[in-house]
């Protein structure tokens, strides 16, 4: 939760100003007059709680405020012997307790006696007046950070964005880059917010990992042919690709007993669909990449089951969300099949952030 941060308000003044002058003003109970009291100006401090805000607390105030830096007394920020690293150690601090202020994507820090002034540089897209660069791609939504890293699953190495939307949160965006790349690409936001940048992830070079991804949804486009009808609905085509993966995939064991023999393959899904072996991911990996060929809307989910990190999918079909587990269905069967958040939840004693599904999907 984000501190709230107290402060003392010009209407609270007002008012504390406007008591004391009618308390000054009341008629006196003498039945003579007497000279008015020569009113000398009202002397206000800080309040207490505004005193007790900690170093981490000023600096996300004025994070939070945008305010181009802060200046703070050496002995509130460590007691080092380097000031400049106590300063950006405090910064961390700062995101590391409100992560929603990542958009201070650095800061500089410059010594001057007794206190230390921290610049803060921020993301363009949470700036005053911010104008989109010509020729950058527009990101407005979660949604649209994911269709904009799929257009680098050719290889692409960088894209310039301009998130045009300041709600956004700089963890959000890059949760809904990891949404693409088929678990072969890994995809992040620059640190100034401005790129999409793209490195290997399964194998040694882009290129690589571009083919790879070609390579399956090729194979993911053969195999469909033969899994459903032209003239099934989307409900029936979606359970045809769901039994055929959870009927003709085998689970990789070796990823518990003999991990280092495990292809990577079998994280993605080349390895589900080509070899026929995966593990939660490959299993994930191979029903999102039928979902995509069938024009429907699903992303892979990341979470914890039976208190094993764990990943399925979340398909969103006529506006409305749920959530599939292919893996715990192998061998056949729907118990995970197109459940609800209440029903999945306790299925398989699944945990997991699903509001940000929901904002993705928004």
């Amino acid at each position: 939760m984000r501190a709230k941060l107290i402060s003392v308000t010009l209407s609270a003044l007002m008012l504390l100003s406007a008591c004391t002058a009618k308390a000054e003003t009341e008629p006196s109970p003498t039945p003579s007059p007497t000279p008015s009291p020569v009113e000398t100006p009202l002397e206000i401090s800080p309040s207490p709680e505004a005193e007790e805000l900690t170093p981490v607390e000023q600096m996300a105030a004025a994070i939070e405020r945008l305010e181009p830096s802060v200046t703070l007394p050496l002995a509130d920020i460590g007691t080092g012997e380097d000031p400049e690293i106590d300063a950006r150690n405090l910064y961390y601090a700062v995101l590391s307790e409100h992560p929603e202020l990542k958009y201070a994507y650095d800061v500089a820090v410059t010594i001057s006696g007794d206190s230390a002034e921290c610049v803060f540089s921020y993301m363009p897209y949470k700036t005053e007046g911010y104008v989109p660069p010509e020729g950058s791609h527009t990101i407005s939504s979660l949604r649209a950070a994911v269709v904009q890293a799929d257009s680098m699953n050719d290889g692409t190495e960088r894209l310039s964005i301009a998130i045009t939307n300041p709600e956004l949160e700089v963890d959000d965006i890059q949760r809904a880059l990891m949404q693409s790349g088929c678990g072969c690409i890994v995809y992040t936001l620059s640190a100034d917010g401005a790129e999409i940048v793209a490195s290997p992830g399964i194998a040694e070079t882009l290129p690589e990992c571009a083919a790879l991804i070609s390579d399956t949804y090729e194979l993911a486009a053969s195999l469909l042919e033969d899994i459903v009808n032209d003239d099934d609905s989307q409900l029936e085509k979606i359970r045809a690709v769901y039994g055929y993966i959870s009927e003709n995939v085998s689970y990789d064991f070796r990823y518990y007993n003999d991990f280092e023999s495990m292809p990577r393959t079998s994280t993605v899904a080349w390895g589900a669909l080509h070899d026929g072996t995966a593990i939660c991911g490959g299993y994930a990996h191979a029903f999102k990449t039928f979902l995509d060929l069938l024009g429907v809307e699903s992303y892979t989910v990341s979470g914890v089951s039976s208190g094993e990190n764990h990943s399925w999918n979340y398909v969103v079909l006529d506006g409305e969300g749920f959530y599939c587990d292919p893996t715990a269905d192998r061998g056949g069967g729907e118990r995970h099949f197109m459940l609800s958040e209440a029903d999945f939840a306790v299925s398989g004693s699944y945990e997991w952030d699903a509001d940000f599904y929901a904002r993705l999907a928004a």
